[in-house]
């Protein structure tokens, strides 16, 4: 039997992960999903592919407001509160979109940490970001996540990648929202649609890999044998896979111990 193994949310794109047991799926996805992102002066937005770092930055939602804590140095924290002027326009991938700057003192913190002067900014509700209509229908929004509200992954496919590598790996470098259990390895390759819990997703994409899940979220160092493991295992001839990108229909809860079930 297929259920959810585990969720994540990520406040802010390529910081480190937060682990959930349940997660509410609104118009956006996964709720507080990304709204937040680090840029650098220019408002290009900026991630692990360049600064490995910023797996070493915890972001959760706290009483309204953003906690950044450094994870090497647990004592050093900075509080965010949503900003609310300061209109300025950032970069994700081919997109630019309306955002809301979050102030020199969050600035001063991140750059500090992360040894490059960046900015942090957050995504409004007035802001909207379509989803590449390729794959959706107008109007279907996404945050600051690479393309797709939601990114699917399996344990057993992991599994499979681990006795590739010869040694454990966090599931967590490969940025999913929800982890099945209980199918075969890389058969979420097949699937088309979803039900989890109350939930439909259409799967529509499978998630092309950088660089990324070669960084030991533990320590930000690269481990180049992981890319060489998923070229072996999940390449096409043109891109490595890992993972499947999902839209969600309609709003509802995601829950830890779900039962899933394929639709096609």
């Amino acid at each position: 039997m297929l259920r959810v193994h585990s969720l994540y949310c990520f406040p802010v794109k390529s910081l480190a992960v937060a682990s959930c047991r349940a997660v509410t799926v609104d118009d956006w996805g996964p709720s507080g999903d990304r709204r937040w992102m680090v840029v650098d002066e220019a408002g290009a937005f900026v991630t692990q592919r360049q600064l490995p770092a910023m797996c070493r930055i915890q972001a959760s939602w706290r009483d309204a407001e953003l906690l950044l804590q450094d994870l090497d140095h647990p004592q050093e924290a900075a509080r965010v509160d949503i900003p609310r002027e300061n209109v300025v326009s950032v970069k994700v991938w081919r997109d630019d979109c309306t955002a809301w700057d979050a102030g020199d003192e969050a600035a001063d913190w991140l750059s500090q940490r992360l040894g490059r002067a960046v900015r942090l900014c957050f995504m409004p509700d007035s802001s909207f970001r379509q989803v590449d209509l390729d794959y959706a229908q107008p109007g279907e929004r996404v945050s600051f996540a690479d393309g797709f509200p939601f990114l699917i992954c399996q344990l057993s496919s992991l599994s499979k990648l681990e006795e590739a590598v010869g040694h454990r790996l966090a599931m967590s470098r490969f940025r999913p929202n929800i982890v099945v259990e209980g199918g075969e390895a890389f058969a979420e390759r097949h699937w088309r649609g979803l039900r989890i819990g109350e939930l439909e997703f259409d799967l529509v994409k499978p998630c092309a890999r950088c660089a990324i899940p070669t960084i030991d979220p533990a320590t930000a160092e690269r481990q180049r044998n992981v890319f060489t493991a998923l070229r072996a295992l999940c390449s096409d001839g043109r891109e490595v896979h890992f993972g499947q990108n999902a839209l969600h229909r309609g709003q509802g809860q995601v829950r830890v111990g779900d039962p899933v079930t394929v639709l096609s």
